[in-house]
């Protein structure tokens, strides 16, 4: 089994390696800055996650 060990590069410096996320890391915190903020409420999209997810029960 190959195992490799921890990096000690965190997750910020490992996404600005990107172009593409790079960009969209400053903008975002461009927006922090000037207070343009997007509020979720994790709970709500949970349950429409949730809900909107079909089953399939098979029987024997």
């Amino acid at each position: 089994m190959l195992v490799e060990p921890p990096s000690e590069e965190d997750e910020t410096t490992y996404l600005l390696k990107s172009e593409t996320n790079k960009k969209h890391l400053l903008k975002a915190l461009e927006n922090l800055e000037k207070g343009n903020l997007i509020f979720v409420n994790l709970n709500e999209y949970e349950k429409v996650a949730f809900e909107s997810q079909t089953y399939k029960i098979e029987e024997d």
